[in-house]
């Protein structure tokens, strides 16, 4: 009776037996992956613990390399890292798609901002790293569990081996650099302009610290006020959607994913066109026959995926050979566009 009642408790506690029965629809596959995957997950208790501890390390360790951030600068930074993290996780399960350098870069323009004195640019950088570190790992972590759901392995097991990756990273990732260190001119160190390893991106990051120093003020105008704006037509949206979802309305079909809907701004028009197209390809393939597109649409999306990434290599050859294209597109500033066009206007009258 102890020993029954244990396994009664145990399957209570997972909340597969509950999850299983609000989805009597779900084949033997799905049923097994669900037993492996919440039967065996990690314990909350442990993840906040290690959470805790490591950011406490971090926090002691960080302001004897980099000076000018201090131990409370770091403490509060992985105080508000969940946010930043949940919300890319998050997306990142949803589309596949993780914006942690988007995040990092925020994270670098408050803390330079914050600082505003000598110093400063270093400090958000050290911060950024912090963000970016916490952010990556969180987003790799939920792909890899989805890759452990469906190919039935443990989540226990798939932490482990992030252990594992880390640990030798933390020595691998040191003596690479100090390859590259010791491959690098003496008069052309890494990341100068003449160096053969000038990383460009640093040189990005540090022109976001200076950008920082100055405050809110050297922001595009109305730059915050759109961002408030966006954010509380995207907190609405999510209530209304959650809500629908809840009431079972109708109306949950009709509501977007604001996700969706962000991340064409970050990844630019050819991914947006190339999910769009697909998007209208797979909603009528699913109306002609619904059973055929559940089985083959992950199949063609991958193929297709490729075929878009084929493309590259043409396009670098025409990059190459300084091939343009016939037709372009240019934003100008308000109140210039005829001068402009005047100007380009005359260039071509002098041509003929």
């Amino acid at each position: 009776m102890l020993i029954d009642f244990y396994k009664k408790r145990q399957e209570k506690d997972s909340g597969v037996t509950k999850y299983i029965l609000k989805h009597p629809s779900l084949n033997y596959d799905d049923r097994k992956r669900l037993e492996v995957f919440i039967g065996n997950r990690l314990p909350v208790f442990g993840g906040v613990t290690g959470y805790i501890g490591i950011a406490l390390i971090c926090s002691v360790i960080t302001p004897w390399i980099f000076h000018e951030i201090k131990f409370h600068h770091l403490v509060l930074l992985f105080i508000s890292i969940p946010v930043f993290t949940f919300s890319n996780t998050y997306g990142t399960g949803l589309t596949d798609w993780s914006v942690a350098p988007t995040y990092a870069k925020f994270v670098l323009f408050l803390v330079a901002a914050w600082f505003s004195k000598p110093g400063a640019v270093i400090a958000g950088i050290a911060a950024c790293a912090v963000a970016m570190m916490c952010l990556n790992i969180s987003s790799q972590a939920v792909q890899d569990h989805r890759t452990g759901y469906m190919t039935l392995t443990s989540p226990r097991v798939v932490f482990a081996g992030h252990i594992y990756g880390i640990l030798i990273g933390s020595v691998i990732n040191p003596l690479i650099f100090l390859f590259f260190e010791l491959n690098a001119k003496k008069t052309a160190p890494i990341g100068t302009k003449k160096s053969e390893y000038p990383c460009p991106s640093a040189a990005m990051y540090r022109a976001i610290g200076l950008l920082g120093m100055g405050g809110v003020k050297e922001l595009p105008k109305h730059c915050l006020t759109f961002c408030f704006i966006t954010v509380l037509i995207t907190i609405a949206l999510e209530i209304v959607r959650l809500v629908s979802q809840r009431k079972d309305w109708k109306l949950q079909y009709y509501i977007p994913c604001m996700t969706a809907i962000a991340l064409p701004f970050l990844s630019g028009p050819t991914f947006t066109v190339d999910m769009t197209l697909g998007s209208i390809l797979l909603i009528i393939w699913t109306k002609v026959n619904r059973q055929s597109a559940e089985i083959l649409s992950s199949a063609v999306a991958a193929g297709l995926v490729s075929g878009d990434g084929i493309w590259y290599l043409p396009s670098a050859l025409l990059g190459l050979f300084n091939v343009e294209p016939p037709m372009c597109m240019k934003f100008l500033a308000s109140g210039k566009e005829v001068q402009i066009a005047d100007a380009f206007l005359n260039t071509l009258g002098h041509k003929e």
